[in-house]
């Protein structure tokens, strides 16, 4: 998925939502619903989880609408919702994420032979569970960059944090990943 900027809205739209008109905030609802799942799924990677905390942004962002400013989009206020109960969501329960990575879909058009094949299953689980030790803001961000195509400043804005920090977490998981990952390496 590559995320776009935040939709623009006018200032009066924006006003509308912070007042509570209905239509206005279920037209902004339904512009936005598969947005902030799919960028909340490419998180947690639990389609239940993804569910529940699309609804509880909604719900969140409902009832902080007398303190927005509506000089700043309201999506900005929505995926900030998002993103933290995302990073609540992980921190707190430790979850382990779970993806289809099509790596051996992918190893098997090229293995020449059953024992390739064979092998491209493992290759598949090592490669999951090595992303799945990464610490949660390292995970994130390296998910966001390699499986979201999201460019560096993207998620710097994003996840609300330095566009350094981003490379540097780019950089451990990387690390992390050769090392976790060497034995296919040699």
């Amino acid at each position: 998925m590559k995320m776009n900027k935040y939709k623009e809205y006018s200032f009066t739209f924006t006003e509308r939502i912070i007042a509570g008109d209905e239509e206005t905030f279920k037209e902004f609802f339904f512009d936005n619903y598969n947005d902030v799942f799919k960028f909340i799924y490419h998180m947690t990677f639990d389609r239940e989880a993804a569910l529940d905390l699309t609804q509880d942004t909604f719900l969140n962002f409902y009832k902080s609408l007398k303190n927005l400013n509506p000089a700043i989009s309201p999506n900005y206020y929505l995926f900030r919702i998002a993103k933290n109960l995302t990073l609540n969501y992980l921190n707190k329960s430790e979850q382990t994420v779970h993806y289809d990575l099509d790596i051996e879909e992918t190893y098997k058009n090229f293995a020449s032979n059953p024992e390739e094949e064979y092998m491209a299953s493992f290759f598949e689980n090592d490669i999951q569970k090595a992303i799945e030790s990464l610490p949660n803001r390292c995970r994130a961000v390296f998910i966001l960059s390699r499986f979201n195509n999201l460019t560096y400043q993207e998620i710097s804005e994003t996840l609300e944090i330095s566009l350094q920090t981003v490379k540097n977490q780019i950089n451990k998981a990387i690390a992390i990943l050769r090392k976790k990952l060497s034995h296919y390496l040699d």
